[in-house]
């Protein structure tokens, strides 16, 4: 698969209106037309009459503006507004204790633990999280990533890669629920809702990352973001069952493989990942083969 379709902003799929670009800025301006004008229907100027003295006058009186108190001009840096200061937000608390990085968990167990019948487990809420660090002083946009793939670790083609531009799979069985530009919000900043008993024949992995697209600023990386987390509820009850708070200290990294649920021995299960990328994106399709070239 491709990611042309991202790197010069076009989309792979999904909701025109909710497409936007990763990089890159407008490359046509196609459809705006100049037009031509015939001698038929250009306007015909009128000779310019000379002016008498006294209408001469007049005229440079009311071309000559009214005298104003002359004001300091002001410096290009007052103009900007201050950064406004990063709060973390308060999330509802969780009565799911954390796992551990690396730690695997069938889902239907863990499901059961909070209600749920270990049969009927089918469609869950997969909610990303994060904060970013008070001390960075601004904003910036962090973004989920989904990848399909097959019992080797590689999807079979774009339609396995889930993203802002591209909200589905081929058949709705991964649904991203959106990009949250600024991560405002007490709950999930990102959304990815899943009907396991649908996916199509073959997927045997679905993995969770986050990555820092935002190119309004330069040197971005996980160093600046706190509070990470992914969580799973059982859709049907409206229940976590299924948490991991990323603990770790990262540092260069912009991308992380925060989780991945997985199909073993006809069970889904989930280990939690932690795994950081310094490359970001490209690093990430590169993994679960994703052609960035």
């Amino acid at each position: 698969m491709s990611l042309k379709g991202i790197s010069n902003g076009s989309a792979i799929g999904g909701n025109s209106n909710q497409q936007r670009q990763i990089t890159g800025g407008i490359t046509s301006l196609g459809g705006i037309g100049m037009g031509t004008r015939s001698a038929s229907n250009v306007p015909r100027v009128q000779p310019i009459r000379p002016l008498n003295e006294v209408q001469r006058q007049q005229s440079v009186q009311q071309q000559t503006p009214s005298a104003r108190p002359s004001q300091p001009a002001v410096p290009p840096q007052q103009n900007k507004q201050p950064s406004q200061p990063v709060k973390v937000k308060s999330r509802p608390k969780s009565n799911v204790a954390s796992l551990k990085k690396g730690q695997k968990v069938a889902l239907s167990k863990e499901a059961a633990k909070y209600g749920a019948s270990p049969s009927s487990l089918n469609q869950i809420h997969v909610g990303l999280g994060w904060d970013i660090n008070p001390q960075c002083g601004f904003n910036f946009d962090l973004d989920a990533f989904i990848f399909a793939t097959k019992g080797d670790g590689k999807v079979r083609d774009e339609r396995d890669f889930i993203f802002f531009n591209n909200l589905s799979n081929e058949n709705g069985s991964i649904q991203h629920l959106g990009d949250n530009r600024t991560g405002a919000g007490a709950g999930d900043d990102e959304v990815i809702n899943i009907r396991l008993n649908s996916l199509p024949y073959g997927i045997e992995k679905i993995v969770f990352a986050v990555t820092i697209t935002d190119e309004s600023q330069s040197g971005l990386n996980f160093g600046m973001v706190k509070n990470a987390f992914v969580r799973l509820v059982d859709s049907s009850t409206g229940k976590e069952f299924l948490r991991f708070e990323l603990a770790d200290q990262y540092g260069a990294e912009t991308a992380i493989v925060v989780g991945e649920v997985y199909l073993h021995n006809g069970e889904w299960k989930f280990q939690a990942v932690g795994s950081g990328f310094n490359a970001g994106l490209p690093a990430l399709c590169s993994t679960y083969g994703v052609d960035t070239e």
